[in-house]
């Protein structure tokens, strides 16, 4: 069997569409870069002893419709890797490889949440809900016997089958390691990145916290993770095929201690530079510190806002000057910052608004991201709001969703950027934090000269 996994043209944009990590459903790249879809990668791993398996990022090589109906002529299942910005263009697409003769699957926290609803669309065949791997694995082997396949919604006729859901692995050591082979790697970049080539990889799955506007329990809410021998293995395997940098996918990468202490021990030896997800509340300035020596170059930490009421309102649960104390050993260590902030909850106003805004310029992160908040399907907020809007609009920097007008919050968020970018003062921080002016010189060079990304739309409204 031929088998095509597909991440789909972004449409003119930039989009990190993920397939294992939920939270990934159609986000836009804030500045120049561009992400491996690496679920595919790790999807096509465990599927390719039953198929003949390719992927087909159409982001990275800038296909269009055409080519990608082109491109995907003679397979027997093609996979499409859906997010909710761009489910609507996505079906269209099917519509046309459906002319093919290709069979048509939809994977992704978007098709998992709106199984019932888009398994009616003339063009898809199947539909599969939660964690794609096993799930494909029984669909590869032939088309015969889909009763039996658990986590599948599926057509017989007219008749609409869904399946009994396939449970979570527990486990995450049996999966293989992705193959990164069938990547255009090559075409990879992040503005951010220390070096290149750059890869990203994912280690753990599930979340334990209950954060209302994230969509990352869509498939379970169980945290599972990979022993820090498996992680190590794979990270010697990256080195071997000659990537230098390293993104640890994971929604939260730090949450058991011992495990990131073990990891970052056995990776001393490798040279290696590498960055992660994180929470405040899940790191101490120790584990940084272990961090930093193994090769740890930057942090991401979801700070959302510096307002006590709204991060109550989200069940963030971290503290404000946790977070304060957790950036000043970050700046004291070396290790590079990225603050995520979420502005126009519900119930936000200009005065919440303004003290995230004034923490971020106290915490000073080396990079600053401001979302507007989007409810996206499967998180708690989603449930909350029932919003009635068009999925494009869920583009993360477009749409209000609170009380005040998107045109007013887009440009608090354009004013935000600003302010914290352009100034003599931040360049200078960033030159002394991380004594390498020529790489600071060659970011701002490159996202002046490539213009793209929301950061620069921002920027120049």
């Amino acid at each position: 069997m031929k088998i095509f996994l597909v991440n789909p043209s972004a449409y003119g944009k930039l989009l990190s569409i993920d397939p294992i990590l939920t939270r990934c459903s159609g986000v836009p790249a804030k500045a120049p870069y561009l992400w491996p879809p690496i679920g595919l990668a790790y999807i096509a791993s465990y599927i390719r002893e039953m198929a003949d398996v390719k992927i087909l990022d159409a982001q990275a090589e800038s296909l269009d419709d055409d080519n990608i109906v082109k491109r995907c002529r003679g397979a027997d299942l093609v996979v499409f890797s859906t997010s909710t910005q761009t489910i609507n263009k996505d079906l269209k697409l099917c519509k046309k490889i459906k002319k093919n003769g290709s069979k048509i699957a939809l994977i992704g926290g978007h098709a998992t949440f709106f199984h019932s609803t888009l398994i009616k669309n003339k063009s898809i065949d199947f539909v599969v809900r939660g964690e794609p791997e096993k799930i494909l694995f029984n669909l590869s082997t032939n088309f015969k016997n889909l009763e039996k396949i658990k986590g599948l919604t599926w057509k017989d006729g007219r008749k609409i089958i869904i399946n009994k859901d396939e449970p979570l692995t527990e486990d995450l050591n049996q999966f293989p390691f992705a193959d990164r082979s069938l990547l255009p790697n090559d075409k990879y970049y992040d503005i951010l990145a220390k070096k290149r080539p750059i890869t990203f990889m994912i280690t753990s799955r599930g979340c334990p916290f209950n954060c209302t506007f994230c969509s990352s329990h869509i498939y379970g809410k169980k945290y599972r993770y990979r022993s820090a021998e498996n992680v190590v293995e794979e990270m010697e395997d990256i080195v071997s095929h000659g990537f230098k940098d390293i993104s640890i996918f994971d929604d939260t990468f730090t949450i058991n201690r011992e495990r990131v202490l073990d990891i970052a021990k056995l990776i001393k030896h490798l040279d290696i530079s590498w960055r992660c997800l994180s929470r405040v509340d899940t790191v101490d300035k120790e584990m940084l510190e272990k961090m930093y020596d193994s090769g740890c170059y930057q942090v991401q930490f979801g700070v959302e806002s510096g307002d006590e009421r709204i991060l109550n309102l989200m069940r963030k649960n971290i503290s404000i000057q946790k977070t304060k104390d957790v950036f000043k050993w970050c700046d004291e260590i070396g290790i590079e910052t990225v603050g995520f902030f979420i502005l126009g909850y519900p119930e936000e106003t200009r005065e919440s608004i303004e003290k995230t805004i004034n923490l971020a310029e106290e915490i000073q992160p080396d990079f600053v991201t401001f979302n507007l908040l989007t409810p996206l399907p499967g998180s708690e907020i989603f449930e909350t709001l029932k919003p009635r809007k068009k999925w494009e609009n869920f583009d993360f920097t477009s749409t209000s969703f609170c009380g005040i007008p998107s045109k007013e919050m887009q440009e608090i968020v354009a004013e935000a950027y600003r302010n914290y970018y352009v100034r003599v003062s931040y360049l200078l921080k960033r030159i002394w934090k991380t004594k390498d002016p020529y790489r600071i010189i060659k970011q701002n060079i490159v996202f002046w000269t490539k213009k793209s990304g929301t950061l620069w739309e921002f920027l120049n409204r």
